[in-house]
């Protein structure tokens, strides 16, 4: 075709989660010479995605808050995608309720369709289950960042899995990244148990925080370190000022520096309720974290290492497991990206940015 493929990338909301860094990972490693490409995200946008995007030529659409405005949000899109001229729709969510926005792209006249299942379950189960018949009707291309994320979405339709694909050199170990936030924490010391993950039901903060209370008990140098951000924030941060040990609870916020944040702990402990593939435990992995790990987890994300958990446990169990484990030496910490190279390279934005190339191309040529 003359001249570049305009691609439009849609997100409900654009805040720091875990399918805001899969889109801006796509998004900044797509090539620029060879594609147009727009965000078009609702309200609340964060302000790292919306510099970003101007520094890596990005067009960014801010939309209207979806939950707060719903009609307005889906008119502003609805003119955004009538006067855009787009060729491919790439709408990224987690439920059939992305029915809407594929429905608003066909009627703008955008022929290729793609729907990008993220997780492997949504908060609106009941309105999911209904429009999910239709759903499948309407888009023209499945993706999924895994197996159980693609059989909960598109079941037996058929999918194609797209890794969640990032920078893996960025999350080697860094021994003077582990010595910085050590210092910095005063916790040269300790035994550092962390969490990194949105505030919210489903990454189940407060599982953590029941499973840290019999882990302190067992070790007098455990902390625990929870890191990011989300709707659950304040209610956990009122829950730590009522916990046995919440001077031992430290509760970091965001960062814009998560390899040292790997790399100063010695345990990773992810609780979840449900995901689709997390792009989290690639990266603790790949620091050569020891990881802890609710079992309704996609498995799919096992480098070998991975202890899995039933959150149905008594946290007591969860703490056992933990406080037994012996942190990997810093050589190796440093070798573990070196020994599973080939693994870890699967998931490496240069990679799979050239298959959501050729999906993109292949589309536009089918379309012709």
């Amino acid at each position: 075709m003359q001249g570049k493929i305009k691609a439009a990338m849609v997100t409900n909301h654009f805040d720091v989660t875990g399918i805001s860094t899969v889109i801006m990972n796509y998004a900044m490693a797509l090539d620029k010479n060879k594609f147009d490409l727009t965000i078009l995200a609702g309200k609340p946008i964060a302000e790292q995605y919306r510099k970003a995007c101007g520094e890596y030529g990005i067009n960014l659409i801010p939309l209207p808050s979806r939950r707060q405005t719903p009609g307005k949000h889906y008119l502003a899109l609805w003119k955004a995608l009538k006067a855009g001229g787009y060729h491919v729709i790439h709408d990224h969510g987690n439920s059939s309720m992305m029915a809407i926005e594929l429905t608003i792209a066909r009627l703008a006249g955008i022929k290729i369709r793609i729907a990008h299942s993220h997780n492997s379950t949504c908060p609106n189960w009941r309105i999911h289950k209904i429009l999910n018949p239709y759903f499948r009707k309407v888009y023209t291309k499945a993706l999924a960042c895994g197996e159980l994320a693609g059989d909960w979405l598109f079941g037996s339709h058929g999918f194609e899995v797209l890794p969640n694909g990032f920078h893996t050199d960025e999350f080697a170990f860094s021994p003077r990244g582990r010595e910085v936030i050590r210092t910095q924490l005063q916790a040269e010391d300790k035994f550092i148990i962390g969490h990194i993950g949105r505030m919210n039901a489903q990454k189940n903060q407060e599982y953590l925080l029941k499973v840290f209370e019999k882990a302190a008990l067992r070790r007098e140098d455990a902390i625990l370190m929870m890191v990011g951000s989300g709707p659950d924030y304040e209610k956990l941060r009122d829950q730590i000022e009522c916990h046995p040990y919440r001077d031992r609870i430290i509760l970091y916020g965001e960062t814009e520096n998560p390899s040292d944040i790997y790399s100063s702990f010695d345990v990773f402990v992810f609780p979840s309720r449900y995901e689709g593939l997390p792009v989290v435990l690639l990266e603790a992995q790949i620091s050569g974290l020891p990881c802890v790990v609710s079992d309704r987890v996609t498995h799919e994300v096992d480098f070998g290492d991975i202890i899995w958990k039933s959150i149905d446990e008594a946290p007591d169990q969860w703490s056992d497991t933990i406080v037994k484990i012996k942190p990997m030496s810093v050589g190796q910490r440093s070798e573990y990206k070196i020994n599973h190279g080939p693994l870890i390279e699967t998931y490496d934005i240069s990679q799979s940015v050239k298959q959501l190339d050729g999906i993109y191309t292949d589309l536009i040529k089918q379309v012709k």
